[in-house]
């Protein structure tokens, strides 16, 4: 139950009835809420059209099922207007937070980690490596662990210029036919990618992360991204 104005982001939302929306809420006090919004889509309504995706709200709720009550929302700071293909970008975090943050457990360091991507996102900057910043942030804070600093056999320090196998269990061992570079491994770690190499190469290491702990569930984002970036190739060529 929160009766105190906290700040919130809307992950997902779907028609209830006639003029009612059941949305799932992301909020930095008390992590991810379901919640059923009654009547905001009548038009005398003074929430229509404020529940959308992006846009930072000031909320509270009742109840004490594992669905609440919407009782009050107002917009926070501007609306993070997402440009293009960012805005798919924006839905992929979204799918991800709401697979992986269970209801009502508080994850506040991923809830500023969500907003910074969201950010970066917005001002077109650094896309791909915010991205993969937030993946690695989101597995670490859910307590998976990405062991990217040692080497979990010999136990010694990772060496950018050594190539690694990377078992998700477990960690990375040096590898002479492993997939990923040592320095790809510490970018990581330290959330500073100096080239397109390492950001491809953590991109197939956090899908293979990521896909491990969906458990065959899918990404619908992901899909969407993919088509996008083929018609824009298409158009380039």
């Amino acid at each position: 139950m929160s009766q105190l104005l906290q700040a919130g982001l809307l992950l997902h939302s779907q028609s209830y009835q006639e003029s009612s929306l059941l949305i799932d809420i992301f909020t930095q006090r008390e992590g991810r809420e379901s919640i059923i919004a009654k009547g905001v889509k009548r038009q005398k309504s003074p929430y229509l059209g404020l529940l959308r995706p992006f846009t930072p709200l000031n909320i509270t709720y009742s109840g004490r099922g594992k669905l609440k009550t919407l009782t009050y929302v107002e917009a926070g700071n501007a609306e993070l207007i997402l440009p293009g293909i960012t805005t798919y970008c924006g839905f992929y975090l979204n799918e991800l937070i709401r697979y992986f943050i269970p209801v009502g457990e508080p994850y506040p360091d991923v809830f500023l980690d969500y907003l910074t991507c969201l950010q970066q996102l917005k001002n077109n900057i650094n896309i791909e490596a915010g991205l993969r910043t937030f993946e690695v942030q989101l597995i670490q804070a859910l307590g998976y662990g990405l062991q990217l600093e040692f080497d979990f056999i010999t136990h010694k320090a990772i060496e950018a210029r050594l190539a690694y196998r990377y078992d998700i269990e477990h960690g990375a061992t040096v590898d002479s036919k492993g997939g990923i570079q040592g320095a790809t491994l510490l970018a990581m770690e330290q959330s500073n990618y100096t080239d397109q190499a390492q950001l491809n190469e953590a991109k197939w290491l956090m899908r293979q992360v990521i896909d491990f702990y969906l458990q065959g569930k899918t990404l619908k984002s992901r899909s969407l991204i993919s088509k996008l970036m083929q018609k824009e190739s298409c158009k380039s060529n």
